[in-house]
């Protein structure tokens, strides 16, 4: 082995950057007027309107039906098209967003939800609202929402989850603001009325707060974090990390997919049927969407408190928690009968869900660098889509036969498994003896520690800063001192320099 060679690990998607998923030792926050700050606001106002949007539908559902005499399935379809066109529309707008930066697909984005809205608010029959409603208002979140995402992660290092969880609380936000935005349209007239003030409201704010998504913090001068340092004029360069075709022949990537496609089938129902299991509860109509405030408020809550403890703890082991939460809050809402419970199973779901949904692209993009995050961040949620298309109406033709407890229990038991998938591709591995070593992260680890006392090497020096020439030799041709070349240190690693070379036999 050459001095400086660095021997390539069995799949590279895999393993570059796997440094990342280990929690960053304690550093000064990032300067208040780091320009990072300004793309999570950004990145906060533009997923509040995309997912307040979606989202908002319910609240307009029974004026709906009295309009047009639509069924409770059809309602729930708008639902679900909406939603599955916001997640699915991250595979084309991602690789865009990586190429020329988040601004230009969320300004995109921005213009086809207004469109949506104002062309459904002319609507004169329901298959109307749903093209207008269901596939533009569902197309342009989702062409704003993964470009928006994907930013924050590019421009936050060591604070990810923080940054991350910050951002991504405008889901939160938009949500919670939903029975309230109700309320404030409601004197203005009936739903058309809400739909034009709503396209409008997000032509103008949608299109200001996009310009404040800027591409890379390369390209302004400055490192992630809001690190200072000189760079090279070409940021494409710096950027580390995988292509999307990398991660996709990988081993890990397929198991991050399929375990957040389980996952986000009971991430998504509450959205869509706990107003409706609540008043078949009992519960009033207005206390019912009010639920809905407070999934938000517990969103806002788990994406800030869970993004900023996961940069202590480690952001893989915070989101497999967030999981086993999701897991454990479905089980309440099946066996939910009263206000109290609904109140603590609205809660204790927006705390996890908002967890989950704040550190997942971060997980992804310490697994495999920000060089494509956007694309690798859309293809994740490209599998989400499929579980809003499938899960909300499977929900409503099951619970129709079976009661709502059936289809509850086996959300629980598909957010079980999918937090078994995240396991498994979290899962690092440990090197077998006869396996190469790699480079010890600077990040995790601290300066090797000699391999005996009075002839080790910690980074090429000892004994003062003398190094002996039988040590000196081994570090630089990673062979073990004479001395040592024989009996209980044989086939033992080599520490030098940072470095793990592995030690030949005789």
């Amino acid at each position: 082995m050459t001095p400086h060679a660095r021997p390539g690990p069995p799949d590279r998607a895999e393993s570059i950057l796997s440094r990342h998923a280990r929690p960053a030792p304690p550093v000064p926050c990032p300067p208040l007027r780091f320009r990072g700050w300004a793309v999570v606001a950004g990145s906060f106002v533009v997923q509040a309107l995309c997912f307040g949007a979606v989202y908002s539908f319910p609240a307009f559902a029974a004026s709906l039906q009295a309009s047009f005499g639509a069924s409770d399935a059809s309602v729930s379809l708008v639902y679900a098209i909406s939603g599955a066109m916001a997640f699915a529309m991250g595979a084309v707008s991602g690789p865009l967003a990586d190429r020329f930066g988040a601004r230009g697909p969320i300004t995109l984005g921005m213009a086809v939800m207004a469109c949506g809205f104002l062309l459904a608010a002319v609507a004169r029959d329901f298959s109307q609202v749903l093209l207008c409603y269901g596939l533009l208002v569902g197309a342009g979140a989702g062409m704003a929402y993964v470009p928006a995402v994907a930013a924050v992660q590019r421009w936050f290092m060591v604070w990810r989850g923080l940054a991350s969880g910050l951002a991504t609380s405008g889901v939160g936000a938009g949500t919670a603001m939903v029975p309230i935005s109700a309320s404030l349209l409601a004197p203005w007239g009936d739903w058309r009325v809400a739909f034009l003030i709503s396209g409008v409201f997000i032509a103008v704010v949608g299109l200001l707060a996009a310009q404040l998504l800027g591409r890379w913090p390369e390209a302004c001068g400055m490192a992630p974090d809001g690190a200072a340092q000189p760079v090279r004029p070409d940021p494409a360069s710096l950027l580390e990390g995988v292509r999307i075709g990398e991660a996709l022949r990988g081993r890990r990537y397929p198991l991050l997919l399929a375990g957040s496609l389980l996952l986000s089938v009971p991430v998504a129902l509450p959205y869509a049927e706990i107003v409706a299991t609540a008043r078949g509860a009992g519960l009033a109509a207005s206390d019912a969407l009010w639920l809905l405030s407070l999934v938000g408020a517990g969103s806002i809550l788990g994406r800030l408190a869970l993004g900023s403890l996961a940069d202590r703890m480690g952001r893989d082991r915070t989101l497999l928690a967030c999981c086993l939460g999701v897991a454990a809050m479905m089980a309440s809402w099946a066996e939910a009968r009263s206000a109290a419970g609904f109140i603590v199973f609205a809660l204790g779901f927006g705390l996890f869900q908002g967890g989950f949904v704040a550190l997942l692209p971060s997980v992804v993009v310490d697994l495999y660098g920000r060089r494509s995050a956007g694309a690798l961040i859309g293809v994740l949620f490209t599998g989400r889509a499929l579980s809003v298309l499938i899960g909300a109406p499977g929900m409503v033709a099951l619970a129709a036969t079976a009661g709502h407890a059936v289809p509850l229990w086996a959300a629980c038991g598909l957010a079980l498994l999918g937090t078994f998938l995240l396991s498994c591709a979290l899962r690092r591995r440990r090197p077998r003896k006869a396996r190469r070593s790699y480079p010890l992260p600077a990040v995790s680890w601290p300066p090797a520690q000699p391999c005996s006392p009075g002839h080790g090497l910690r980074d090429g020096h000892s004994n003062g800063g003398r190094a002996h020439k039988g040590q000196a030799a081994s570090a630089v041709f990673g062979r073990a001192p004479a001395k040592h070349s024989q009996g209980s240190m044989r086939g033992r690693p080599l520490r030098a320099a940072g470095r793990l070379v592995p030690r030949p036999d005789p």
